[in-house]
């Protein structure tokens, strides 16, 4: 089991901030019924019987320590955190893999839910300061064409996306942008209008860091499966089979957003007929 992973020239490190809020399966899975989770029960939930996602991001840099350092999705925040009174921990998490603040160059939103931008802003006297200062923040054009507009609720965009248009560090992509050579975003709407990964191919290897594509291990399985948090279940689950079904068969290695750490880095694989979650 691995937090850390080598893609030919380049790394991949894990960088928890928080675990997340601990739920009943029916409250984020509201189609799924009961019966269904008893094949994956042993490794869909926490000791408690409860589904409970971990809060991080991910840090994308060259082996060598040139070019780009590119942290992907920021978090929680700093809290403290009402489940836990508990602060978020992903700076603290950067500083342990040697990185600060000002060395990150570029910060990729995979999509603008409260978990995923929380660092992206911090907040002092009442005024927002970019907490990554020397980087370029890239959320998809889609997501924030949507959450920009007047009626559409979403608290967490407002605190930690839109101040960054007017501190001039706001560059929101379309496409397959590159971030870097091999490093480049990967459109897979459905969880949100703009949702994206981030592939990483180097070496004849490739990586793919999902964001919410998928929550719960057992969703590589059951992969009609929804949480109630997806914005359009119709467009996440064509979303998720296509990437899942190119990872399997292109044996790409898979950097989830939300599964347990140690078990978060996998490869999509045969088992019984079923394409089921291995562990790297």
């Amino acid at each position: 089991m691995t937090n850390s992973l080598r893609i030919g020239e380049y790394v991949i490190d894990l960088v928890d901030d928080h675990p997340g809020t601990p739920r009943d399966a029916s409250v984020v899975y509201p189609d799924v019924p009961s019966s269904a989770w008893e094949p994956y029960k042993d490794i869909a939930f926490n000791e408690k019987g409860q589904f409970q996602a971990q809060w991080r991001g991910h840090l994308v840099r060259r082996i060598d320590g040139t070019g780009p350092v590119i942290l992907v999705d920021t978090g929680m925040g700093p809290g403290p955190h009402e489940h836990t009174g508990k602060n978020g921990l992903l700076l603290d998490s950067l500083s342990k893999l040697g990185v600060a603040p000002s060395d990150i160059t570029a910060v990729v939103t995979t999509h603008c839910h409260g978990d995923h931008v929380g660092w992206n802003v911090t907040w002092e006297d009442g005024k927002p300061r970019a907490t990554f200062p020397f980087a370029k923040y890239h959320p998809a054009l889609n997501d924030w064409n949507y959450y920009s507009q007047p009626g559409v609720s979403n608290p967490a965009f407002q605190k930690s996306v839109m101040p960054l248009e007017d501190m001039g560090v706001l560059h929101p992509v379309s496409g397959e942008f590159e971030l870097a050579p091999g490093v480049t975003t990967l459109p897979t709407n459905g969880h949100t209008p703009g949702h994206q990964c981030v592939r990483v191919e180097s070496g004849g290897q490739v990586a793919v860091i999902t964001g919410d594509l998928f929550h719960n291990v057992a969703q590589v399985s059951e992969q009609d499966w929804c949480p109630t948090f997806d914005w359009r279940t119709d467009l996440s689950t064509a979303s998720r089979r296509w990437l899942m079904w190119r990872a399997q068969m292109e044996n790409w290695i898979v950097v989830s957003g939300h599964l347990p750490t140690g078990r978060s880095m996998g490869r999509i694989v045969d088992r019984d007929g079923k394409p089921a979650w291995e562990p790297v």
